[in-house]
């Protein structure tokens, strides 16, 4: 399992600078603020959201994708992780996971403001480059 509280970690980090009544409206209130006070203390009881509308306004404020969001779900509620994972995800993931939360923050929505684009067009390449040093 990658991070099997994905979901719960995700809705405390914005509650960390949002209000719950601020979490409700960022995902066009299809939860409660008393659904995302109930997560963030970690209560057992609560059921995942599982309708479509309800996953598209948590990814929105989540800024994340539909897909994302299934996946934590899954694996929060469900147990269930992802178990195939591309080369391409493997060879990123140590410096992803060694970035700090600032610059993964910045990968995140990259790659966010890419994937749709890269869904309607095929693929897409993105060529980085590093500075030269001399």
């Amino acid at each position: 399992m990658t991070n099997p509280y994905a979901f719960t970690d995700r809705a405390r980090a914005l509650a960390s600078y949002m209000t719950l009544a601020e979490m409700e409206a960022g995902c066009d209130h299809v939860r409660k603020a008393s659904w995302w006070s109930r997560i963030t203390r970690f209560d057992e009881s609560v059921q995942p959201p599982v309708y479509d509308e309800e996953i598209a306004g948590i990814a929105k404020l989540f800024g994340t994708t539909r897909e994302q969001v299934r996946a934590m779900i899954a694996e929060e509620w469900l147990g269930v992780a992802p178990e195939k994972v591309s080369s391409r995800v493997k060879r990123l993931t140590p410096q992803v996971d060694a970035l700090d939360d600032a610059d993964f923050k910045m990968v995140e929505q990259l790659v966010n403001r890419l994937a749709p684009a890269a869904v309607e067009s095929g693929r897409r390449r993105v060529v980085i480059r590093r500075k030269s040093t001399a």
